[in-house]
Formats: structure tokens, C-alpha cells, sequence
């Protein structure tokens, strides 16, 4: 069988393959690009002029196949499938797949939230209630969580005309309400979570950089906070294997220390979101700064287009964290970044009055004269956050103990 026909047949496959967990946006970004050098070779080295965050995505991952043949795309493509098939599973029901390989979707789509997965187990186990079909029946245990599996690549809009899904803003904001849906997970489902979780199949180990590209060094700080969580929590999930009853250490439950460890979870999540936000603002000062000094036309990045995509959906981010539904730590991030809310929307009343040109230079002059707050302050305080969550994990411990 030839390259061209095990292509097909794979890209076939994957318009109806239906994975058990939504693959990452790396893997998705993976299949578009290999798809994409098949189809039509190498990509165009320059962006459209209305090109978005996400298109710029998908065209840098189709540049990253640059000078591979159609033949060695196609094979490549079919080992990827084969890989990606075999790391995320294929479940049995007649739910949409959300990972399309060879049409225009293939590679950016809107991932499955937890909520809507457990209204459909919540619905499986009313049925199953109905027919008389006993609770060990379900291959997974129920339990109530409100933490979303993954940050999307995309997420479809009603009134985006656009087939491939293109977000109007940086993908790290619109994963904001998800994170703050995670940092909204109470005590109780957070330890229930954790008793159904495989070490390596943690929550923190599927989540990857929002705001910058992987191999960016810009986005170290961005990693580390997801490693060092990452290994926080693997830490919750392997002591489970060896605290208990019947366990090498039967005297202490593993709840214990979980319930130690829930609270500096949720402040590394209030972490990641302050990191997002002021990434984006901070990278909209640099491209307004380029516009500026350079014109649109060489950056390819008109000023208008940052006030819409960018600095205006980022006040509002800021201005829903401070809202009454929010965690606490949520919360607090919101007070933190009051400033950043505050100087956008005097720079968009700028605009409004005395122009977009005014506009940007003050808003690109009054956070440069802020440095020492984005640069200084906030990571004292996130630091500060941290030991807070450290102390009273002590008092989770203890009432966790105190019920055993």
C-alpha cells in the first residue's frame, strides 16, 4: 500500500476518531501542520494582514514541516495519528469527536469542558438508576468536580463565521474562566478527584504555556509554575500508593497531606492566571511599542487591533476576578492587578477622546513607568501567596485528620 493510500485512510479516520481525552493543543497543532504539508506543501513564510493569534499559531506550526516532500509528510502524519490514537484512547459513544485530522478543523477546536462531561455521566448514572443497573457498573466512579481536564485551544463563537474556530483574543485569556472554574474546586471534591486519579495522569500534568510558544524561552516562567505544581501534585497522588489502610504507612490517611496540599493547588492556579495577564499586557506594550517606532505595516499588528484583541479583554479578565462568585485567591489576584485594570481603561478613554495614536503612547508610557510593580511587587506577592497557602494547609491537615 502506497504513502498516498495509508494517508488517506488515516486522514479517513480521523474525522470520525473519537478520543477519550481531548488531546493537547500541541498534539492538535502537530496533526494540522503534517496535514497541511501533505495536502499543499510548504507554508507561506509571511502572515495575512488580518491573520489572528490562533491562525499565526497554525502557521507556525506549518512552518515547522518547511521542506519535508509530501511523501515523508504523509508518512509522519500516519505515525502521529497512530501515536496520538494510542496515548488518548478511543471511546465507544456517539459523541462528536473534538480532534479532526484532514479537514479545515483538523488541529484547533473546542475541547469538551468538564461540566458538560458530567452532566452526560450524571445522565448515564440516572439512566442506569432507572433500568435497575447496580452503581459498579460504571467504569469510572462518580464524583462532583468542577475543574476542566484542559485549556483549550480555541473556543467556538456563536457569532464567528470563521469554520476553524479563530479566537478574537490570546488563547491564555480565554482560558482564564477555566482556570478560575479549577481554582473554584471545593475541598471535598478536590480529595475525591485525587482518589480516582492515576499519578501519571494528573491534572496539572496534561496543562502546557498559554501565552507563548513552548520553545520560546519567554516562556520559562510560565512553565515552571505549571512543573512546580505539577510536581506538587504528583507528590498528592503518589503518597496515596503507599499511605492507608493496608499500606506501608497505615497510620495516616493520604487525605491528609492532600488536604495539606489543596490549598497551595488553588494558589498556584490564582498564580498562573496573574502570570497570563500580565504576560499579555506586558506583550502589548512591546507590539505597540514596535508599531509605534515601526508602523503597522512592517509589524503587521495594527494599534486598533491590540485595543480590541488584547487590552480590552484583558481589563475585563480583571475586572471578573474581583466578582463575588470568585475563590479567594482568585480574588486576590483580581485586587493585585486593579492597577493594570485601571491603566487600560484610561488609555482606551484616551483613544476615545483625543485618538488611537495618543491612546498608545499613553498607554505605553504609563506601564513603562510602572516596571517596578509588574517586575518587582507582583512576584513578592506571589511568593507571599504561596507560604500563605503553605500555613493554612496545616489547618486542612488537621480537620482531615481530626475526622479520621
Amino acid at each position: 500500500m502506497t504513502a498516498a493510500s495509508n494517508f488517506r485512510q488515516k486522514t479517513h479516520f480521523m474525522k470520525s476518531w473519537k478520543p477519550q481525552r481531548p488531546p493537547s493543543n500541541r498534539d492538535r497543532l502537530e496533526l494540522y501542520a503534517l496535514h497541511k504539508q501533505s495536502v499543499s506543501g510548504d507554508a507561506p513564510t509571511s502572515d495575512p494582514p488580518s491573520a489572528s493569534v490562533a491562525d499565526k499559531a497554525k502557521l507556525t506550526a506549518w512552518r515547522s514541516k518547511m521542506g519535508l516532500s509530501q511523501q515523508e509528510a504523509m508518512e509522519a502524519y500516519v505515525v502521529e495519528c497512530e501515536r496520538q490514537v494510542q496515548l488518548y484512547g478511543t471511546r465507544d459513544d456517539g459523541s462528536r469527536s473534538s480532534a479532526g485530522g484532514g479537514g479545515g478543523n483538523s488541529g484547533i477546536g473546542a475541547t469538551t469542558s468538564s461540566s458538560q462531561q458530567q452532566q452526560q455521566n450524571n445522565q448515564q448514572q440516572q439512566q442506569q438508576q432507572s433500568s435497575g443497573a447496580p452503581a459498579s457498573s460504571q467504569s469510572t466512579p462518580m464524583y462532583h468536580s468542577t475543574t476542566p481536564q484542559n485549556t483549550p485551544a480555541a473556543q467556538n463563537n456563536s457569532n464567528n463565521n470563521n469554520d476553524d474556530g479563530v479566537l478574537l483574543c490570546p488563547r491564555g485569556l480565554a482560558a482564564i474562566p477555566l482556570l478560575c472554574a479549577a481554582a473554584s474546586e471545593s475541598r471535598s471534591a478536590y480529595l475525591a478527584r485525587l482518589q480516582v486519579t492515576h499519578p501519571s495522569n494528573g491534572w496539572w500534568a496534561k496543562q502546557e504555556p498559554l501565552c507563548l510558544e513552548v520553545n520560546n524561552p519567554l516562556s520559562i516562567p510560565e512553565k515552571l509554575i505549571i512543573g512546580i505544581a505539577c510536581q506538587i501534585e504528583r507528590i498528592s497522588l503518589v503518597v496515596s500508593e503507599y499511605m492507608g489502610h493496608g499500606q506501608a504507612v497505615s497510620l495516616l490517611s493520604p487525605r491528609v497531606l492532600q488536604a495539606f496540599l489543596w490549598p497551595v493547588h488553588n494558589v498556584f492556579l490564582s498564580i498562573w492566571i496573574l502570570w497570563i495577564l500580565v504576560c499579555t499586557y506586558l506583550g502589548s506594550m512591546v507590539s505597540m511599542s514596535q508599531t509605534l517606532l515601526f508602523g503597522a505595516k512592517r509589524t503587521n499588528t495594527p494599534l486598533g487591533r491590540l485595543f480590541l484583541e488584547e487590552i480590552l479583554p484583558a481589563a475585563r479578565a480583571v475586572e471578573s476576578l474581583c466578582e463575588q462568585h470568585q475563590t479567594i485567591s482568585v480574588r486576590m489576584s483580581g485586587l493585585a492587578l486593579m492597577p493594570m485594570m485601571i491603566l487600560c481603561d484610561v488609555a482606551n478613554g484616551v483613544v476615545g477622546r483625543l485618538g488611537i495614536l495618543v491612546g498608545s503612547v499613553v498607554f505605553v508610557g504609563m506601564g513603562a513607568c510602572g516596571w517596578w510593580y509588574w517586575l518587582c511587587v507582583l512576584p513578592w506577592l506571589a511568593v507571599c501567596s504561596v507560604c500563605l497557602a503553605v500555613m493554612s494547609g496545616w489547618c486542612f491537615g488537621l480537620i482531615e485528620l481530626s475526622g479520621n
